[in-house]
């Protein structure tokens, strides 16, 4: 649509999840307009500590009880995710986006013959190296929770089942009835502070 701005008067923009992008990546999606969520998937926004005192001050948290829910939630999650399993999971999924983000990109218009196909496929294909894919998201994983790192384990770790760790420990509630909060939280704006958290 920006290419053709003469033509519409829509203009677009979005947000994405982190997921697999580097700095080089994030710097060509912001030309475009397109902003790079500080965690793999929007739902971990919730679980950012800044976003998540937000919520348990807005449940009048305060002092030390709020000091311990923070905290008790970031135990619940670091227990949930280690295990070789579950991060297995995660490191998979990571792996696949990017093999199928190259695949997308594999240009062979140009050969000309069966053996030009091959190399060029191949030309295209060979950086892609899954061993070393799969050994920096796991150290990046590994890494952020045996420093207790929330903020770099929700930037690499996907896992919507977090969300109800969220929904039991600051809203004392179901995954359900959390959303439905969060929904009247968003839409009808009944809290700047979470509005804030989140926004920022």
């Amino acid at each position: 649509m920006r290419c053709n701005e003469a033509l519409t008067r829509i203009t677009c923009s979005g947000i994405v999840d982190a997921d697999d992008y580097e700095e080089e990546d994030k710097e060509h999606l912001e030309q475009l307009g397109i902003a790079t969520l500080p965690v793999s998937e929007i739902e971990n926004i919730l679980l950012l500590p800044s976003v998540s005192r937000a919520m348990a001050k807005e449940e009048s948290y305060d002092g030390e009880d709020l000091e311990n829910c923070l905290s008790s939630l970031a135990d619940a999650v670091f227990q949930e995710v280690n295990s070789p399993n579950k991060i297995q999971e995660v490191v998979v999924r990571y792996c696949k986006r990017r093999i199928d983000r190259i695949l997308k990109e594999v240009d062979l218009s140009s050969a000309g013959s069966a053996e030009e196909l091959k190399i060029n496929y191949h030309k295209q294909t060979s950086a892609l190296d899954i061993d070393s894919l799969t050994e920096k998201v796991t150290e990046k994983i590994e890494s952020a929770i045996a420093a207790r790192d929330l903020e770099k384990l929700l930037a690499h770790y996907d896992n919507k089942g977090l969300m109800a760790l969220a929904a039991s420990h600051l809203k004392s509630c179901r995954l359900k009835a959390f959303e439905s909060w969060l929904t009247r939280t968003l839409l009808k704006k009944t809290s700047t502070l979470v509005i804030d958290a989140i926004s920022e």
